[in-house]
């Protein structure tokens, strides 16, 4: 078989590169460097903080299971509290009520008193007046009295001293 060189029917032109086209195509690849330098560095980073999420949900977790038994200690204290609470607002309103019955019952207690030292004080009123009366009319029956016997001794006195004329 004979080999024929085959022709070629279409011909390739290149084109001479120029300084703007090379730089253009590098600035290309810097940049296609570059960002996958920053790529890189950003799954380094997230990578990063992906391990310190993880510490930080351990350490979230380690503290939940450690505050279990506070907080159920705090929720019972809360709950005592809570009774404690109510216990002494039910006895200061009970406290309240009887300090209030108490000032009632006093204010009739000085009413009734004072009506009973009016009265009492005007018994002894009467009672002073009766005794004055009294202490009066008995001056002036010693004094009557008194009188009486003055005369009496006066007349014996008189009677005796002429009955001894007499004999």
């Amino acid at each position: 078989m004979l080999s024929t060189p085959l022709a070629q029917d279409t011909s390739v032109v290149q084109l001479a590169h120029d300084g703007l086209t090379v730089a253009s195509q590098w600035s290309v690849i810097v940049a296609v460097v570059a960002l996958l330098g920053i790529l890189a560095a950003l799954a380094m980073v997230l990578a990063e903080m992906r391990r310190d999420v993880r510490s930080v949900l351990a350490a979230l977790d380690s503290v939940t299971e450690q505050a279990g038994p506070f907080l159920e200690h705090a929720t019972g204290a809360v709950g005592n509290l809570k009774r404690v609470t109510d216990v002494i607002s039910t006895e200061a309103e009970r406290l309240n009520r009887t300090a209030g019955e108490v000032a009632s019952e006093f204010g009739k207690l000085s009413v009734e008193s004072r009506r009973r030292v009016a009265d009492i004080s005007a018994l002894l009123d009467v009672a002073q007046s009766e005794a004055e009366d009294a202490v009066l009319d008995l001056a002036a029956k010693v004094r009557m009295l008194r009188r009486g016997a003055g005369l009496l001794a006066r007349a014996t006195s008189r009677g005796g001293d002429e009955g001894e004329d007499s004999p």
